[in-house]
This record gives C-alpha cells, sequence and structure tokens, in this order.
C-alpha cells in the first residue's frame, strides 16, 4: 500500500496544517524551558495531561485499527471501509487525537502563538476530513452513508439530517 496518497486539499494549506500540528505539539514540550507563558498552574496541567494522554491513546488506537490502510492522503489502492474498534466510535480518532493533543499543549503552554497553530491545525484538518468524507461517499457509496450515521465524525451523536452525517 502506497502510504503517500493525493491531497485532499491544496498542497500549501496541507503542509501548513502539518507544520502546525508539529509546532503546536512543540509548544507542549516549550513550556517545560522556562518560556513565558500567559498563566501556569498544576491545574491546568493536569487537564494537559489528561488530554495529552487521551489524544495519543485514541491517534495510536486508529493507527492499530486502520492497519495497512495507514496513508498521508487518499489512497489511490482499493481498500476496505473500516469500521470496527475505535472506528466504530469516531470516524475520525487519528485527527480526534492530534485534536486532544493540540488542546492538552494549550493547557500546558498558554500562550498566543500557540492557540494560534492550534486553530490554525483543527481548522485546516477539519476541511481534510469534509474531503476525506466526500471521497470515501463516492467510493463506498451506501456502505459509508449508513457508517457515517452509525459513528460520529469525531465525537458525540449529534445529526443535522440523514445526508448530512456529522
Amino acid at each position: 500500500m502506497d502510504p503517500i496518497g493525493k491531497s485532499p486539499i491544496a498542497l500549501p494549506f496541507l503542509l501548513l496544517g502539518k507544520v502546525s500540528v508539529f509546532c503546536c505539539w512543540l509548544f507542549f514540550f516549550a513550556g517545560s524551558f522556562n518560556i513565558e507563558m500567559l498563566y501556569d498552574a498544576p491545574f491546568t496541567r493536569f487537564i494537559a495531561f489528561g488530554l495529552v494522554l487521551s489524544g495519543f491513546s485514541i491517534l495510536v488506537l486508529g493507527f492499530v485499527f486502520l492497519g495497512k490502510s495507514v496513508s498521508v492522503g487518499l489512497l489511490r489502492e482499493e481498500t476496505t471501509l473500516k469500521t470496527e474498534g475505535i472506528y466504530g466510535i469516531t470516524r475520525n480518532p487519528m485527527y480526534l487525537g492530534g485534536f486532544f493533543i493540540c488542546a492538552g499543549s494549550c493547557f500546558y503552554s498558554i500562550h498566543p502563538v500557540n492557540f494560534l497553530l492550534c486553530a490554525l491545525a483543527v481548522g485546516i484538518h477539519h476541511r481534510i476530513v469534509l474531503k476525506e468524507e466526500q471521497f470515501l461517499e463516492q467510493r463506498f457509496g451506501t456502505r459509508w452513508l449508513d457508517y457515517a450515521q452509525k459513528a460520529p465524525r469525531y465525537i458525540g451523536r449529534i445529526r443535522t439530517g440523514k445526508n448530512n452525517p456529522r
């Protein structure tokens, strides 16, 4: 299986999203190096570690249950729709895990640049998710739509309509 697929969004935005995630995660470690933050308290660090640990766990489960279908971008090869394990709980565990880690970084290293990086990372990756869902609907049709009605995009069970899964 080719690990690099077709980018679902324009390459500069894809790269900006990936760099934003990486830098946001680096901010988590920056909080340990005497860099001046806006606020620092044991309570926010406790929340941060909980979010990062949860996010990392969700991310790893996403990789495990995706198996050999792991790639960056839209797969060119035929594959199966993953709906078991963590994919029965959330359609996007790797993105959700990454978002949790970014949020944890913001609680640990409370800094405006980190908030901006987190917002960029989440916004761009949400756009990627929407494009990937269009691709999956085209590839898997009714099976995708049935699955999308059962498993939320990220977390929760909010639905806005039969043909608009969230």
